[in-house]
């Protein structure tokens, strides 16, 4: 048997190019993530020690698919917060365009993950489901600067959150 098929959720429009208007899709959802830190106040370094998110999954048709995708998308982000960073002129134009130094983390540099879900069934969504994947990603960077700001005792609102770049916002090197 071969068939064809296609799902489209209901009161989507295409987004109005000069105002930005519509609305693209329904796959948000509620969540929560947090990050728990070790931080080395001297040297300004610390290590993740474990990462969580809560997220309303609608119906979670995979389980082991699911987490999975969450775990993956906290790596991202906590990736995202601790090592990429764009370097500018300028002019500004990127001066780093290429993925060839990107340090990417390897097994043994990861904090213990947790990744749970609260099924609320999203009534547009195929068997209750609603998408996962991206949201692990979204508040990771966040998470891990709001609980480094509280160790290290200043704002810290810029990424990469490397030693250096703490260091010198608790006022190192003046």
């Amino acid at each position: 048997m071969i068939g064809r098929g296609r799902y489209r959720v209901r009161d989507t429009t295409r987004l109005n190019p000069q105002t930005g208007e519509g609305v693209p899709g329904q796959q948000w959802t509620l969540g929560a993530q947090a990050v728990e830190v070790e931080f080395d106040t001297r040297e300004c370094t610390y290590r993740v020690l474990k990462a969580a998110s809560v997220f309303d999954a609608g119906k979670v048709i995979n389980p082991g698919t699911a987490r999975g995708q969450v775990i993956g998308g906290m790596n991202m982000g906590l990736s995202f917060a601790t090592r990429e960073g764009l370097l500018y002129n300028q002019a500004g134009q990127v001066l780093n365009p290429q993925l060839r130094s990107y340090k990417v983390t390897r097994y043994g540099e990861t904090p213990a993950y947790l990744a749970e879900f609260v099924e609320t069934p999203f009534l547009e969504g195929p068997y209750g489901a609603r998408g996962v994947a991206e949201h692990g990603t979204i508040g990771m960077p966040a998470c891990l600067a709001n609980a480094l700001s509280l160790a290290a005792e200043v704002e810290l609102d810029t990424l990469p959150l490397t030693p250096e770049m703490i260091w010198r916002a608790r006022g190192g090197g003046r």
